[in-house]
């Protein structure tokens, strides 16, 4: 590089460890000017800098800033490989006019360039290679100091993450109540502040950690504004927060990484959307680079329409509007928030692992991205949402085996199929290749054009195995998938290639009371491979095998022609528990099965061994078992029955809640009644919109009702059966009702009676059931019908005591 006589260093940013003078820089890589100027008066507001770079036509203008101790900066991100050249322009005359040169070289292997939106609803890096963005969030990390943030970045390298958000500034909120090393601005904690001077210190730090993610890959999602705070950060008025962008974009803005997030949750902050506006429209024209722009919501949504907004930043978990978002906006949809992984108490942070896992499937085959976070409670409140560390849940390793699996397909040029959406969420290249997930276990067809077969693949997304079952097609494929949150992928045979061989397994039973003996067989001869799902296999083409315990067994065989190709197929078989005991005994005098636990405001044990809820606040709930009631998860018959007496008929949104076992809005069972005393039944989601309800003024203030429900999936039509009885008169039928969303699902939430569980707590407690209730009793079964009671033996459990 050539200099004048003036003082300048040139740095080549590949970690700070730069050579001066003469280095080479890499395509989107950083160049680095440094000039020394003034110390007097503040150089943060009385010095204005910038350069313009040049490479032919290609001209970019960066501003400069000031970084303390007499040096100015000014950064710069060459995006061709060549010749450049440069010329300061400041209104102080030993930093104006000063000329150089430097040679770009070709970007090296990992380096793709800064990411753009591509194709209206995709991603793509600069040089256009793939960018599918799988997100997480750790809000305040950089805030934590070298050990913890060492060991974040530790993690990283095997997780399966792309995308990191991060707030500039420290957050304080629950799990959030340390102060961090530096502040941006010089002053002291909590708000003496001088927002016209900031705190290099501070921004050396910061600007390491997006480096360091940027060199393992990562982008740098940084979040400029939020509301959590105490130190005065959201305050510090239009002016200042003006100042305060130019220098970000100054400082930041050359990192190919980084992605500008104007805020998280803005609406929050109540601010006029004249000044969000103008936020991003300021940074769309001072930033050279043009990197991409977005605003996170919490309720009320930005209008991401708007042309400064590069992408939709979205908090939801409503993956079935999808489509509506992407029409809605035409441009890329990124589900930064839909609840985190954890065990926390707020709603938004204790979905399961399963959830999560069944998230990011379905957004992402929906044609959007979606984002991780993890919130399980910590002793130390070292969250990986607010402060990184270690990883602690087990949807990480789902999420790589999803991203995995998309990455092997051109997925660029797979488009969303939502001809059987929202129950079926699909990407496809029509011809070519399909990826399809089902949430549910309906029967799905796909038009498979062509003249060649296609390779087809079964998923177990939770497992993380894919089954080469055989082909498929060309025309019309209809697949039902053996269970819930299952994938298929399609691909098409390559000309000449060798066709799988198609496996067929027979079994003279599906199901029966533990212990269950099989007999299974195919017509396959030549090499074969049971695997029975409980650790037992066979070579035989015609084994006997017991299954021992109860439980859903999936039975595998795996069949291998001479050639070595291999194809696969499947069998459910269900082991079922004897009847004669309920799964659930509770509210009876000689105590509780499970064992309970009793929340909220004070829950009275009646002489009974019945529960006296109360009518209002503080709110109660009965937690049954340490964890989900595992007989329940694949129930496909089942009866709920037990005693109940209101005290109150005021209702929470969507009814009180008698049973709930839901994960938040799916799996599990959900039990409620109304102001008008009609009870109502939903399976595997929430009720609010269904129709499979009892008579009206069934339950009654200060009368004991006795009730039955009875489910049966294997029915279609009249299916569910409501009873009711009281203490003078044995329960009769009251309605039969045709409602059938298949067994109870597996990964469903704890069973509490009289509210929710803590996975829609957060949605509020006032839907508790206002009361007492007693003698509650659940029967299920995996066996079609076996679960369902009939009168005579529900009215023998009427008169249990």
């Amino acid at each position: 590089m050539r200099v004048g006589t003036f003082l300048v260093t040139a740095v080549v940013l590949l970690g700070f460890a730069g050579a001066a003078g003469g280095a080479d820089v890499e395509q989107w890589g950083i160049f680095e000017l440094t000039l020394k100027g003034p110390t007097g008066g503040n150089p943060f507001v009385d010095v204005r800098l910038s350069a313009e770079f040049r490479r032919g036509a290609k001209v970019f203008r960066p501003s400069g800033f000031y970084d303390g101790d007499g040096a100015y900066k000014i950064r710069f991100m060459p995006n061709a490989a060549g010749e450049w050249t440069y010329l300061t322009k400041s209104n102080r005359k030993e930093l104006d006019g000063k000329k150089g040169q430097f040679t770009c070289t070709k970007a090296e292997s990992g380096n793709h360039g800064p990411v753009r939106v591509h194709n209206t609803f995709q991603l793509a890096y600069t040089d256009g290679a793939p960018h599918f963005s799988v997100g997480t969030t750790c809000y305040a990390w950089a805030h934590q100091g070298d050990k913890m943030e060492t060991q974040t970045l530790d993690t990283l390298k095997n997780a399966p993450f792309n995308k990191m958000r991060m707030c500039v500034f420290p957050k304080a909120y629950s799990y959030n109540n340390n102060e961090p090393d530096y502040y941006a601005y010089e002053g002291k904690p909590k708000k003496d502040w001088d927002f016209k001077r900031f705190n290099p210190a501070f921004w050396h730090h910061f600007e390491k950690r997006v480096r360091q993610l940027r060199d393992m890959g990562i982008e740098a999602d940084i979040i400029i504004f939020h509301p959590y705070d105490r130190w005065g950060f959201k305050s510090m008025g239009h002016e200042n927060n003006l100042f305060y962008l130019r220098y970000l974009v100054a400082r930041l803005g050359a990192y190919r990484n980084v992605w500008w997030s104007f805020a998280n949750e803005y609406d929050l902050l109540k601010w006029p959307m004249e000044h969000w506006d103008e936020y991003m429209k300021l940074v769309q024209q001072i930033d050279p680079y043009n990197h991409l722009r977005g605003i996170h919501n919490c309720r009320g949504w930005y209008d991401h329409s708007k042309p400064w907004v590069t992408h939709c930043s979205i908090q939801t978990s409503n993956f079935t509007d999808a489509k509506q978002y992407r029409d809605k906006y035409k441009k890329p949809v990124v589900y930064d928030e839909c609840k985190y992984e954890g065990d926390i108490p707020q709603g938004w942070g204790n979905i399961s692992a399963e959830q999560m896992t069944r998230n990011f499937w379905m957004g992402s085959l929906a044609g959007c991205y979606v984002g991780h976070g993890e919130t399980y409670k910590h002793p130390q409140d070292l969250l990986w949402w607010a402060k990184g560390g270690v990883l602690r849940g087990k949807s990480p390793a789902r999420i790589q085996f999803m991203r995995d699996i998309i990455e092997a397909l051109p997925y660029q040029q797979m488009q969303p199929d939502f001809g059987n959406y929202p129950d079926v969420y699909a990407l496809a290249k029509r011809g070519e290749c399909y990826l399809t997930y089902f949430t549910d276990t309906k029967q799905a067809t796909i038009d498979l054009p062509g003249g060649r077969p296609y390779k087809l693949d079964g998923i177990d997304t939770w497992e993380m195995k894919i089954l080469p079952i055989g082909s498929a097609g060309p025309g019309k494929f209809t697949f039902t998938p053996p269970r819930k949150d299952y994938a298929v992928r399609l691909t098409r045979y390559a000309p000449g290639e060798k066709i799988r061989p198609q496996a067929e397994a027979r079994a003279d039973r599906l199901e029966g009371i533990a212990p269950v003996t099989v007999k299974f067989s195919t017509p396959w001869r030549q090499k074969c491979l049971w695997d029975f799902g409980d650790g037992g296999t066979s070579t035989s083409k015609s084994p006997v095998h017991t299954f021992t315990n109860p439980g859903i067994y999936t039975v595998t065989l795996t069949v291998t022609d001479s050639a070595g190709a291999v194809g696969c197929t499947t069998l459910a078989v269900s082991a079922d528990r004897s009847l004669n005991e309920p799964v659930v005994r509770f509210g009876f005098a000689d105590g509780d099965h499970p064992k309970v636990s009793l929340h909220g405001g004070k829950v009275v044990r009646l002489a009974d061994g019945g529960y006296n809820l109360g009518s209002g606040e503080p709110f109660k709930w009965i937690k049954v078992g340490d964890g989900p009631v595992k007989e329940l998860e694949g129930a496909r018959s089942f009866t709920v029955c037990g005693w109940l007496k209101a005290s109150d008929m005021k209702v929470g949104a969507g009814g009180n809640r008698i049973l709930f076992t839901l994960q938040r809005n799916h799996s599990g069972i959900d039990i409620v009644h109304h102001s008008d005393g009609a009870m109502r039944l939903a399976v595997n989601q929430w009720p609010d919109r269904i129709r499979n309800d009892s008579s009206k003024g069934k339950v009654r203030i200060g009368k004991w009702v006795f009730f039955a429900v009875t489910y049966d999936a294997a029915k279609q039509k009249d299916n569910v059966h409501w009873y009711f009885g009281d203490e003078a008169t044995a329960a009769k039928l009251d309605r039969t009702n045709s409602y059938n969303n298949g067994p109870a699902g597996q990964g469903s939430g704890n069973l509490v009676i009289g509210n929710f569980n803590k996975t829609l707590q957060g949605a509020g407690l006032d839907r508790q059931f206002r009361g007492q209730i007693r003698r509650l009793q659940i029967y299920a079964s995996r066996l079609s019908g076996r679960g369902a009671l009939p009168l005579e033996r529900i009215r023998e459990l009427q008169k249990m005591k």
